[in-house]
């Protein structure tokens, strides 16, 4: 946009600032505001490098990284080269900078794309076209809109060739919407009552050239002047006015209210026109599309904040060590100042600043590597490698349409979710309506699927005037538009979609459903235009003219059209809404207010979505004078002025309305809802239902999607009479409905396990910990795996342990959401949520948020946008991991407040999608998404992350120990060369391959969804863990440094082949290569997935470290490197280096397995009992039953054989049994005597002629 553009684009903001109206004069271009420049992009060639760093430099670690590489810099401080900092350091940001400069490059390339298309403009003053490029529209320039041409900026439409200056246009790019919409051009009403036009009729391009003149001639003669608001980033929102004058007339003047009807905004398409005229009001970044652009909230996931809390502790770490090492560095130097004369310490004592300054900043290098600097490139990648695993699971593609990662950092939060809040319609349910019900004022039930019920309803019309009213609401009251006149030679521009399975498209499914369900009952809508609408009753057409459409809000919740019926004098306005917004406004005589409410509850109960319609009469003098305080009100130029006196007039309108019926409509549920709540409710994961509809509604949805159990109590928080009630008593009854939860669940004592539970014993995982040395029998509780029940017993006698108390178990368990019957169920609407916002009570709202914190699920109803993103983050406040799935506009506040945001893919546009962390196709792929990969990706990134911390704490400390022999010197144990490759290539693709381990297969996650408790609970990352690899690298170093400096020091073999001595870089050399390979096989060791890159990786470390170290030590000028190679010691002194570390840490994990198995080893031990394996198998890594993907599984013949035979997800079958058969028949025999169910299948299995018995033994 270059400097210029940027300085006019800052005027023109400040200018709005203060006044917030554009004034645009129609085809006069003004240079005062920004040119048509898209620039999404963030860098150029000149700023790249500074602001990249600049971005990178935000994060504190980075920070820390370049602190220490300036100390580096310092010859007086550095105890090695600066470029052992330097280096990676420069690679890791070098690889960031990539990354960043290739998605910019592809961002430059679009902007340049856009920026160089050929638009028409008109010069009003010749009236002649001219050819411009996009980047050189400005505000005020007449555009000439083509068909098939994308929109350069935001258009006010003046005219267009369509009949009644229609323009059509597609808003894919926009909203996702597939459906074609229409725009109106503000002039084409006064254009048309000029003589000889003609331009809605020209068939011929020839002819249009010569009406693109005369129109642009009498847009000229009009001199119209458009007042606006301001860029605002609101799609579906536009205020303004335009101010013409009437040609040939110098006196008239006319107002005419604009709206977003009359604009078309940029970036969408126009479809089914020949061509329109209209002026550019917002250009550049100051679009509407660009305004929505804006950066989305900044989310942290739950591994980087626990990472920088490790990196709190090794802080702490580093200065105990640096301080008790200089304190033994002056204490040294004390005591040995006379023998080390030759130094001159007995005639002056080192300088203060040694000791306060230098020494304890060289100390500090010396254990600056305990921070990894390579965690982040490794984590990053795994996280990328992860999300490309989900995006190749077949199992989570719906049509061929995979799942999409948009955020790839919070991957592994998918592994630690607590509480799931999802939308209801289509979320939960298919968002495919159909009309189930008419009630009638009668109260007859008229069913659209019943056969000839459209002559019973053609009958009772002619005697119900109100059965006539409640029809003409179906087809009149709505916004639906015909797909065959709208998709009409449209060129498709993208992959093509399924056809629309109905004749009529709207925004709104429920007027599309309303519409076909009345065609089932004789009243056919044959046409629906702007002011025109032709109906079928019967064998009789009626005609109406369209008024004035009220639109439905959801703060309106309803919608009305004022029309008049051709041959009636009277004026008709319809109207159609939820109860609680219709009914108040109907004439109490109208209608039996006990038995409309009673029918509602029936309707609801049934799952059904329920609209109450009404109607009333205007005469003509009432609806000229309303219709023309509306236009008066509409020509408010400020948005917020205008809405509030338009809302004013829309409920003036709406009043003494007359009740006139009442229709249901049905979504179904969609596939496997039911199982997948189920899943997620058993791995203990609390489902909240947040929708829009009416309580009945949602209650009865929940309950067929089993959210809420047969055993369970619903309890409600809103009254069902809310509107009648004052706020003292709204407030009294929440209060005594909150109170009465907290007496029955006697929160007192379940609040003080709680606070037990938030403990730090608990929440650092020392529990946990403990628990699987003490308390054996309650671990395994947590698992319904068809053979624990069994395998129990067999392991109590195996580990000598008692059975623990009942109490003991629940006490362990209490951290756990496991799925319980007989439950409660909290149940309130979003007036609940605003009375509790608005009363300031923080004793009932601290009350009341308990409450629903220990609810098996909550359902919230009636919920505007703003109300669910202020659930999601009151749960989030109170330390629990949230997730928010929704397909529509009103859930993106919901998704962003969450910690991770799942869009699905709907009927409603892609705000969701976009807005959103992962996208997904189905409900019921969440199962797969958290229990599998979400479980999966949590245990890689711990696995990295302590994995990168064990081997830089034990680099660290092996370079303390080498100063007890140097008098706490400060000086480096290892070179230069060997710190610099050790965190970039030594360890670091053994290190990235966690990101291949598997702790147990799909099938076994989601057949035991209890195991994603574990995850829950910090198992795999937490601070016991994480000073386990800490302690262990203290441990391991501690090993390898002494036992090297042993046997290289041995009177021995202190002098190698040829008579050379051993010196310092020979202790190096045997400690390097012991460490890289001792940390390549505890990767082998605790990876529970091996595969051919494992092996691979292995190989490629010890050759790397052989030929970079025997590269490097050419350069020195005794080659020790060299000379000890060829030793043949040396080769035996390495692998006793290595085998020592090795075998403790074996026979800590065999102890482990045997004595004291955590839950991922039982449910291991269990799946080989049930494939008659010897025991001992049950150690060997090569256990997995599936791979992360097909491209993987190619490497093993197993695996093939395991896609098969076996079903890839879900219920795993097991000769012809599933695993939850299993369970079932195991919990339903209760030790009986008879046969047991997992022995019969295995019988099956083996007879099985698919699987062999070396197969199963392979098993």
């Amino acid at each position: 946009m270059g400097f210029m553009g940027f300085l006019c684009f800052w005027r023109s903001k400040k200018r709005e600032k203060d006044d917030e109206i554009r004034t645009v004069h129609a085809g006069r271009p003004s240079m005062e505001y920004c040119d048509n420049t898209v620039k999404s992009s963030k860098y150029t060639l000149l700023t790249f490098l500074p602001a990249n760093l600049f971005e990178q430099f935000h994060r504190p670690i980075n920070l820390y990284f370049l602190l220490l590489t300036a100390l580096q810099f310092t010859p007086s401080v550095a105890p090695v080269s600066p470029f052992t900092s330097l280096v990676p350091l420069t690679i890791a940001f070098l690889i960031t900078a990539i990354k960043e400069g290739i998605d910019d490059w592809y961002r430059h390339k679009l902007d340049d794309e856009c920026n160089s298309r050929w638009y028409s403009i008109i010069d009003m003053e010749t009236l002649n076209v001219e050819r411009v490029q996009c980047r050189d529209i400005r505000v005020g320039a007449m555009l000439l809109l083509l068909p098939m041409e994308v929109v350069p900026c935001d258009v006010l439409l003046l005219l267009s060739s369509g009949e009644n200056g229609e323009v059509v246009i597609s808003t894919e790019a926009l909203d996702g919407e597939t459906v074609c919409k229409k725009r109106y051009a503000i002039l084409s009403d006064m254009y048309a009552q000029r003589p000889t036009t003609s331009v809605a009729t020209v068939d011929s391009m020839q002819e249009d050239e010569t009406n693109i003149r005369v129109a642009a001639e009498f847009i000229r003669d009009t001199e119209c002047v458009i007042e606006s608001e301001g860029p605002k980033p609101f799609l579906n929102t536009f205020t303004g006015v335009a101010r013409v004058q009437v040609p040939h007339d110098t006196e008239e003047e006319v107002t005419i209210g604009v709206n977003a009807e009359n604009v078309a905004l940029n970036s969408s398409v126009l479809r089914n026109t020949r061509f329109a005229l209209g002026v550019a009001v917002f250009t550049g970044n100051e679009t509407r599309v660009s305004m929505t652009r804006t950066t989305p909230p900044t989310k942290w996931s739950l591994i980087d904040q626990r990472f920088n809390q490790m990196v709190i502790v090794v802080f702490v770490i580093q200065f105990i060590l640096v301080t008790v090492y200089v304190g033994l560095s002056d204490a040294a130097l004390e005591k040995d100042q006379h023998a080390l004369w030759y130094l001159g310490m007995y005639e002056e004592r080192i300088a203060l600043k040694e000791y306060v300054i230098l020494l304890p900043l060289r100390f500090f290098l010396l254990v600056s590597p305990m921070v990894p600097l390579s965690f982040k490139v490794m984590v990053d990648a795994s996280k990328a490698f992860i999300s490309i695993l989900i995006k190749w699971d077949e199992e989570m593609s719906d049509e061929n349409i995979k799942t999409e990662v948009h955020n790839s950092s919070l991957i592994e939060d998918l592994g630690q979710v607590e509480y799931l809040m999802t939308d209801k319609t289509g979320t939960l349910t298919r968002n495919t309506l159909t009309l189930k019900s008419v009630v009638a004022t009668s109260g007859k039930i008229f069913n659209p699927g019943t056969p000839h019920e459209a002559s019973v309803v053609r009958r009772e019309m002619r005697q119900d005037e109100s059965l006539l009213q409640l029809m003409r609401v179906l087809v009149y009251c709505n916004t639906v538009e015909s797909t065959r006149e709208i998709t009409l030679n449209v060129a498709q521009t993208s992959a093509p979609k399924s056809p629309p399975s109905s004749a009529w498209v709207s925004p709104s499914p429920d007027e599309v459903a309303l519409v076909e369900g009345a065609t089932f009952l004789g009243v056919k809508l044959l046409e629906r235009k702007r002011r025109r609408a032709f109906v079928m009753f019967g064998n009789n057409v009626e005609s109406a003219t369209v008024l004035k459409f009220l639109p439905f809000t959801p703060e309106r919740r309803r919608s009305s059209v004022l029309l008049q019926i051709d041959g009636d004098t009277q004026f008709l306005l319809l109207t159609k809404g939820s109860d609680e917004s219709v009914l108040p406004r109907c004439i109490k005589t109208s209608y039996n207010r006990q038995r409309v409410l009673h029918r509602l509850s029936c309707l609801s109960s049934e799952g059904l979505r329920t609209l109450v319609s009404a109607y009333r009469y205007l005469t003509d003098e009432e609806a000229e004078i309303w219709l023309a305080d509306v236009r008066r009100k509409e020509a408010i130029v400020t948005a917020a002025a205008r809405a509030l006196n338009v809302g004013e007039a829309y409920e003036s309108l709406e009043k003494e309305l007359i009740y006139c019926g009442i229709t249901a409509v049905e979504d179904q549920l969609q596939d496997d809802v039911c199982r997948t709540i189920t899943q997620l409710r058993s791995a203990g994961i609390r489902v909240w239902m947040l929708t829009g509809d009416k309580s009945q509604t949602a209650k009865q949805t929940a309950i067929a999607s089993g959210l809420v159990g047969p055993d369970d109590r619903v309890i409600a928080l809103t009254p069902e009479d809310v509107e009648s009630l004052s706020v003292q008593e709204h407030f009294e009854y929440v209060e005594r409905r909150v109170n009465y939860v907290l007496r029955k669940r006697k929160f007192q004592e379940a609040e003080k396990k709680h606070n037990i539970h938030r403990s730090w014993y608990v929440r650092s995982g020392l529990r946990d910990f403990v628990g699987e040395f003490f308390h054996h029998e309650s671990i395994l509780s947590l698992l319904y795996h068809p053979s624990s029940r069994s395998f129990s017993q067999d392991c109590d006698e195996y580990f000598a342990r008692e059975d623990v108390a009942e109490n003991e178990q629940e006490d362990l368990l209490s951290n756990s959401v496991t799925i319980q019957s007989g439950g409660y169920v909290i149940l309130f609407s979003g007036k609940t949520i605003e009375f509790l916002k608005e009363c300031g009570n923080k004793e009932l709202f601290v009350n009341f948020k308990r409450v629903l914190l220990h609810a098996s699920t909550v359902i919230c109803s009636r919920m505007a946008p703003e109300q669910k993103s202020f659930v999601v983050r009151t749960v989030k406040k109170a330390g629990h991991v949230t997730l928010a799935i929704g397909d529509g506009g009103n859930d993106v506040s919901m998704i962003q407040s969450a910690h991770v945001g799942i869009g699905m893919r709907g009927r409603e546009g892609t705000q969701a999608t976009a807005a959103s962390d992962v996208v997904v196709s189905q409900f019921c792929f969440l199962s797969r998404l958290l229990l599998f990969h979400g479980h999966t990706a949590y245990q890689r990134s711990a696995i990295i992350v302590q994995q990168s911390f064990w081997k830089t704490v034990a680099l660290a400390w092996m370079q303390l120990l080498f100063n007890i022999y140097t008098k706490f010197s400060g000086v480096s144990f290892w070179d230069s060369f060997s710190l610099m490759m050790y965190n970039s290539l030594f360890t670091v693709p053994v290190t990235f391959l966690c990101a291949l381990n598997i702790p147990l297969s799909a099938s076994v996650l989601l057949n035991n969804p209890q195991l994603y408790i574990l995850c829950q609970r910090g198992r795999y990352l937490n601070m016991v863990t994480f000073y386990g690899y800490v302690f262990r690298g203290f441990l391991h170093g501690t090993i390898i440094f002494f036992l090297a400096f042993g046997f290289l020091n041995d009177s021995s073999s202190g002098v190698m082949r040829f008579g050379h001595p051993t010196d310092r870089a020979c202790d190096f050399y045997v400690s390097c290569f012991a460490l890289v390979t001792l940390h390549s096989c505890i990767i082998l060791l605790e990876t529970h997935y091996i595969t051919f890159f494992h092996w691979l990786a292995l190989i490629w470390s010890v050759m790397a470290l052989f030929l970079c170290l025997s590269l490097y030590g050419l350069l020195s000028e005794n080659h020790s490197l060299l000379q000890l190679l060829r030793n043949a010691s040396f080769y035996l002194q390495w692998n006793i280096v290595v085998a020592v570390p090795f075998i403790s840490l074996s026979v800590y994990s065999a102890i482990k397995l045997f004595f004291f198995p955590d839950v991922l080893q039982l449910q291991r031990l269990i799946i080989h009992r049930m494939s008659k394996v010897p025991f001992l198998s049950g150690l060997w890594p090569f256990w997995a039953d599936e791979n992360p993907s097909r491209f993987w599984g190619s490497f093993s013949v197993r695996h093939w054989c395991h896609d098969k035979i076996l079903t890839p997800c879900g219920s795993q079958s097991v000769g012809g049994i599933t695993s939850l058969d299993m369970q079932a028949q195991i919990n339903a025999e209760d030790h009986c005597g008879e046969p047991h169910i997992v022995k019969m299948a295995l019988d099956r299995v083996r007879d099985s002629t698919a699987l062999s018995e070396p197969f199963i033994k392979r098993v």
